[in-house]
């Protein structure tokens, strides 16, 4: 279509549309059943090494204006599901790859919305509009990899996305479809990140020199004119689409966990637009505050993950540690459902990053995380080197799977910022990924009246965790040896963790009555609030660069592991306490 050729549409032109692409669509499903010339190819591995021999990139968000950006988000949405038939697959030399054989019917049974179809010289709204990108990037590898084109069609017009020379690939269910094939066997990788599609072809034959695709001569492409800008109002799709004129960008927040320092976060960004997720749960905000604008996440998982963190509650160790993931993975599916394509940004809770990651949810979105946490792969580098100290099962029990560790890398390099209170997790994400990572402060504690300690009894310390070998208890063991104290364990006391240490049962009411002194020599420790109300009551606090905090006044910070720079701490702050009574 020419840009003299273009007239207004009409709706008999449309109805004749309507019929032709359903017969030859019929004609096409027939013509395949009876002599297949495609099949579906799998995702596979044997060439993940191979080179790349062609890569092309195309941006999502610049091909069209404001007016369009209902059906550009639309687009995207599209090729999040669409890529995910063609991300690993690999095809055997000789072997055809036809589109619609790998991807399917594009419907919306399947998730697909609308986006932008170029039809007839104008860019109307249709169900899976947009997936034509896919095709053109596909194409563009192919030729600049000397591949064959078995069948390819152009777009009868343009847009400010496709250059006029530029190699494109329409598609039209079931009839008009691209099909390549290639003489060596070949790979697909298709990712997306905020800005870009990316298709890379590998290979480990040689790239065959540029091909040039010959096309017949014509006149110059009309530019496509778009519905939601359009000022044909003689047009009979004038009117039919006037809601999605008025969408535009949102926000959403999915977190698992309530800390006050996020909450604070996000209260400051309460001018931008969120958007709710209705996710059928029980939904919690900060307390005292009204969230009516703020797109506020579940604190339970779904009523299935409530149930299996419960169930496994009593448990220790490693099956404890996985039911929690399972239940992160839960909460991230069910968000990931319920997102819409206007959702273009997305603050995550951490532990969520990796399960939205594979399931695709951040394709094409920005994304900031609330990191709580250092990453899998340095804490299982952690635990690796204090089980060389102390073998203990709580050190080796937990692990994520290789795969899920990957996601979480994959998630944490795309994104745009990093956010965290914990000095620790600030410097092991920093040192990744630099100026990406904004250091919060922790949230101010106020301090409480507390019961005085007992000066008839031996001082009493506080241990802020349960006795597991990630908090330090092996090391604070040897380090009390012999000096005199008693110690406050949180959680199930184990007189057999601490031999000649006499213990004193949790407090009734605040775990901080009647000791002198709190202390943590974890390994691994993401939530110091303890630490932090401790150090609000004046109370001295020895603990580990671990912990997150910085030093100041009232903290003593000892190495991970440090038995002997431990034990000189506590007999330093025994001794001032003695002292001072």
């Amino acid at each position: 279509m020419t840009a003299e050729s273009w007239r207004l549409p009409r709706r008999r032109d449309a109805l004749s549309f309507w019929l032709r692409t359903r017969l030859l669509s019929l004609r096409s499903l027939v013509m395949y059943a009876l002599s297949p010339s495609a099949v579906r190819w799998p995702a596979a591995g044997a060439l993940a090494d191979a080179p790349v021999v062609a890569q092309h990139r195309s941006p999502l968000w610049t091909d069209g204006d404001d007016a369009e950006f209902s059906l550009t988000a639309g687009k995207v949405e599209n090729l999040r599901l669409a890529i995910k038939a063609f991300q690993a697959v690999e095809i055997r030399a000789g072997g055809v790859l036809s589109f619609w054989a790998q991807l399917g019917r594009p419907s919306a049974r399947r998730g697909f919305v609308v986006g932008r179809e170029i039809r007839e010289g104008c860019i109307v709204p249709t169900v899976a509009g947009g997936i034509c990108q896919l095709s053109n990037a596909l194409a563009a590898v192919a030729a600049r990899a000397g591949i064959e084109f078995v069948e390819r069609h152009a777009h009868s017009a343009r847009t400010n996305a496709t250059p006029e020379q530029g190699l494109d690939a329409t598609l039209f269910w079931h009839h008009i479809d691209l099909k390549l094939r290639a003489r060596a066997a070949w790979r697909l990788d298709v990712t997306m990140d905020d800005r870009e599609l990316i298709v890379s072809l590998r290979s480990h034959a040689p790239p065959a020199a540029r091909a040039v695709v010959m096309q017949p001569q014509r006149p110059a492409r009309a530019l496509a004119r778009s519905c939601l800008d359009c000022q044909e109002t003689q047009c009979f799709r004038h009117e039919q689409h006037r809601g999605l004129r008025s969408q535009s960008a949102r926000t959403a927040a999915l977190l698992d966990a309530w800390s006050p320092e996020f909450a604070g976060y996000l209260a400051a960004r309460q001018a931008e637009h969120f958007a709710p997720v209705p996710l059928r749960l029980a939904f919690w905000r900060p307390r005292g505050r009204a969230w009516s604008e703020v797109a506020w996440a579940a604190k339970a998982t779904s009523l299935r993950g409530a149930l299996w963190r419960r169930l496994w509650a009593r448990h220790g160790g490693g099956r404890r540690q996985a039911a929690i993931l399972d239940a992160q993975r839960w909460l991230a599916q069910a968000y990931a459902a319920v997102l819409t394509p206007l959702h273009t940004r997305l603050i995550v809770d951490q532990a969520l990053l990796p399960h939205l990651a594979l399931c695709g949810a951040l394709d094409g979105r920005e994304v900031e995380v609330l990191a709580h946490s250092l990453p899998f792969d340095e804490i299982h580098a952690r635990l690796d080197l204090a089980a060389q100290r102390h073998p203990a099962a709580s050190l080796s029990d937990f692990r994520a799977s290789p795969e899920l560790v990957a996601a979480e890398a994959q998630g944490l390099a795309r994104a745009r910022r990093l956010v965290t209170p914990h000095a620790d997790v600030a410097s092991v994400l920093g040192r990744a990924f630099g100026e990406k990572v904004t250091r919060l402060p922790w949230a101010t504690v106020s301090a409480r009246p507390l019961a005085t300690p007992d000066c008839g009894q031996p001082p009493l310390l506080l241990f802020p965790a349960p006795a597991v070998a990630r908090k330090g208890a092996p090391e604070l063991a040897v380090a009390l040896a012999g000096l005199g104290c008693r110690l406050r364990v949180l959680g199930r006391l184990d007189a057999a963790a601490w031999p000649g240490i006499t213990l004193d049962g949790a407090a009734a009411g605040d775990p901080l009555d009647g000791v002198v002194a709190v202390v943590l020599p974890a390994h691994v420790e993401h939530a110091p609030w303890l630490l932090l109300r401790a150090l609000a009551q004046g109370l001295p606090v020895i603990a580990t660069p671990a912990c997150g905090l910085d030093a100041g006044s009232g903290l003593t910070l000892v190495d991970a592991g440090d038995t002997a720079a431990l034990r000189v701490a506590l007999i330093t702050m025994l001794g001032a306490e003695r002292r001072h009574a």
